[in-house]
């Protein structure tokens, strides 16, 4: 069954009178900019390997230890994957939700698993993002020897993997993998209580739940746990379990241009609390 006109209006009301927005996002807001998912089948740990390697490889590139077992290999993989994080657009979802988070007192700060920093590309305040796994454009000691973090250089030669800048030795991508108790968490949790400073400001702010799963339900659990109305929109998982959960079953590009062109005949409801 197709979502019903009556629902996207909803979805555009809810919008329109919150006074703040928190954007809340999965892979699948990534995925209309056509970045694949890291995790799964068609993810770009299987669909978009460097020359050479193949998928039976994988296993062991999903692994903390993988920088200090085999930085070479580990970074000819992920220096690829950097590469298409980098040079990947943003889809236009995310101008209209910059757009909406524009005219709202409290403006917007999002919450979201992906590590591609498209957020960011698309324009959104570094300060008002919280990367719950972390992110690829950060590194870290892969030991490691201290809890900082650094941006990501220009460019990753495999030949010579990049080097903690403060020990000299193996370094890797400030983001979560399994079995990873080496993922520094000091710069999430700056973002963390950034975000919790920021949400005493709103009183009446709205979630935007998008495209997150149930298999790694971080996402979800966040967005659920904030106790506000939620619209969900996700292409698969997009049943609701209370009430206050307003569920857009659909790809994210698709329902946030659905939900503008409602927007725009709200005229009659101010967009600022």
């Amino acid at each position: 069954m197709g979502i019903i006109e009556s629902d996207i209006a909803r979805a555009a009301q809810w919008v329109a009178r919150a006074d703040a927005l928190i954007i809340a996002a999965g892979a699948g807001m990534s995925v209309d900019s056509g970045l694949p998912d890291f995790r799964g089948s068609n993810g770009i740990w299987t669909t978009l390997l460097p020359a050479g390697m193949h998928e039976r490889d994988l296993g062991a590139f999903t692994q903390g230890r993988c920088f200090a077992d085999n930085p070479r290999e580990a970074w000819r993989f992920f220096g690829r994957a950097l590469d298409i994080c980098r040079d990947t657009p943003p889809h236009a979802g995310y101008a209209l939700l910059r757009d909406w988070a524009a005219g709202k007192r409290h403006g917007a700060f999002v919450y979201s698993s992906n590590v591609d920093g498209q957020f960011q590309a698309a324009g959104f305040d570094d300060a008002r993002i919280l990367e719950c796994h972390g992110s690829i454009h950060h590194f870290q000691c892969a030991r490691p020897c201290s809890p900082t973090t650094w941006a990501a250089p220009s460019a990753i030669v495999p030949a010579r993997p990049p080097r903690c800048i403060r020990c000299g030795g193996p370094a890797r991508p400030n983001f979560l993998l399994f079995s990873d108790p080496a993922w520094v968490v000091a710069r999430t949790n700056a973002q963390r209580l950034r975000m919790e400073v920021w949400r005493g400001t709103a009183a009446n702010a709205v979630v935007i739940e998008i495209g997150a799963g149930v298999a790694l339900p971080a996402v979800r659990m966040f967005a659920e746990s904030l106790r506000l109305p939620l619209i969900r929109i996700n292409a698969h998982d997009a049943q609701a379990e209370s009430d206050s959960v307003l569920s857009l079953k659909g790809r994210a590009l698709d329902i946030l241009q659905r939900i503008d062109r409602s927007l725009a005949t709200c005229s009659w409801v101010a967009r600022t609390a």
